[in-house]
């Protein structure tokens, strides 16, 4: 009766302890913890994961117990001489146990941490092909090793973060085997409106299925995957059509980027125009406009890309500008949009409807802009003016490897100059040895006169 007394008396101090007498209450609070482990010790650490309980057996009976802070572990009574601890937290704290003489026959360290055996094996069954470790470094749990892809890594942190937490710290370490690096083949293209639907797509159903914008292609965006059509390579159907006038390949960059980084392409300029500070100073100020692509690749799967695409459209609205005393600055319009894809290695999808009637309508108005790089041969294009045709962005995604040291050639590798003798009395102009067709990058043997030129 004295233990009993005694122990309600301390559960009125919190939160220096906390008890439950019930063993009904112990049985439901701790259903899902580890198997309970006995433990007969005296000032030892009692070493725990969080979730996992074990049972204490003490050497005389308890009169007081003092858990230094119950958000790391708390404690229950089975009995005067046995008690059941458990983890709660990550963290350490200390405990203590006096009996009625007020001798300490407890003094224990508890140190509660991840259960990284656990972690590690709820991992690899998530990610059985990685080659990686999961640890614990000064409370944080690092994941170390290689995996394939980068899906395969989030995969990873997402199992462990599962079991640690949403307060844990999770550093996600983790390298890819080959670094996966895409290559964008990019067409940008004036493409006649009375033939687009001979690429298999029709711009104007697809508006607002990806990037979204008004309705139809005039004055929104269109995007349009696996632009195909009975299986005709994409390529093959713009050269045919660029065969017959109907389309006009204004430019074909390629851009290559890291699983992960960005790449960008910007077809345009930068208008100047002159502000004045408030000394009176004068300073010339570039604002770019144009049209803007930038694409975030992501390899997922061995052949499997997800790209995360941007466009961005600034043009000069010089009807709606302002006038200063040395030139008419013009209202830069912008539009923006963003959407995330998922397309094979190799297949395609294409952007339309980047450019809306007004932006016709203002190719006369504004002074240069058929001079602009690219996009200039699209502004000067009458069929443009007039409607009949639009701008439209082909990207087709590659997955690729760094090539080996030698595999490319030059037409100046293994050349050297002819010396004075044998370049005026021989007319040699090396002494080098030709470029074997045979060689590590050979291609096709092309009809008629080819190859490379020295000048």
């Amino acid at each position: 009766m004295m233990f009993q007394k005694r122990l309600n008396l301390i559960l009125r101090k919190p939160p220096i302890l906390r008890f439950a007498l019930s063993a009904l209450l112990l049985s439901l609070t701790f259903a899902p913890a580890q198997a309970q482990t006995l433990v007969e010790t005296r000032n030892r650490a009692i070493d725990l994961f969080a979730g996992q309980g074990k049972l204490i057996k003490l050497e005389s009976p308890a009169e007081t117990v003092f858990l230094a802070n119950p958000d790391v572990a708390d404690i229950e009574i089975k009995s005067p001489k046995l008690l059941y601890i458990y983890g709660k937290s990550i963290g350490e704290t200390t405990l203590f146990v006096i009996d009625d003489t007020e001798e300490v026959t407890l003094s224990s360290a508890v140190n509660v941490s991840f259960n990284m055996e656990a972690m590690t094996r709820a991992a690899r069954a998530a990610q059985p092909g990685g080659s990686f470790s999961v640890t614990e470094i000064g409370g944080a749990i690092v994941l170390s090793g290689s995996v394939d892809t980068i899906g395969e890594a989030e995969k990873v942190e997402a199992v462990v973060r599962q079991l640690a937490g949403a307060d844990a710290t999770v550093v996600n370490s983790l390298s890819l085997n080959t670094p996966a690096q895409i290559n964008l083949q990019v067409k940008i293209a004036e493409v006649s409106r009375t033939v687009t639907e001979d690429l298999g797509v029709s711009w104007t159903v697809l508006s607002g299925q990806g990037f979204s914008g008004g309705s139809g292609v005039e004055g929104g965006y269109a995007l349009a995957g696996n632009i195909r059509n009975g299986g005709t390579n994409i390529g093959v159907t713009l050269e045919a059509l660029k065969g017959e006038g109907l389309v006009t390949i204004l430019s074909e960059p390629n851009l290559t980027a890291r699983s992960g980084d960005k790449a960008s392409f910007l077809a345009g300029g930068r208008f100047p125009y002159q502000t004045t500070k408030d000394d009176d100073t004068a300073t010339v100020v570039f604002e770019p406009f144009g049209v803007e692509l930038e694409f975030l690749p992501e390899v997922l799967r061995a052949d499997q890309i997800k790209l995360n695409v941007r466009t961005q459209i600034r043009e000069l609205d010089f009807s709606n500008g302002s006038q200063t005393n040395t030139q008419n600055v013009p209202l830069i319009r912008e539009r923006s949009a963003s959407t995330t894809i998922e397309v094979g290695s190799g297949q395609s999808f294409a952007i339309a409807g980047l450019f809306s009637a007004s932006t016709q309508q203002d190719v006369e108005q504004v002074p240069g802009l058929g001079d602009i790089p690219l996009l200039g041969a699209l502004f000067r294009s009458t069929s443009f003016q007039k409607g009949e045709s639009e701008l439209v962005i082909i990207v087709t995604p590659y997955i690729v490897e760094p090539a080996a040291p030698g595999q490319f050639k030059t037409p100046l590798d293994k050349f050297s100059p002819a010396n004075s003798l044998d370049r005026n009395f021989l007319g040699a102009l090396s002494s080098g040895e030709p470029i074997s067709k045979d060689g590590p990058v050979s291609v096709k043997n092309i009809n008629g006169n080819a190859g490379f030129l020295l000048q």
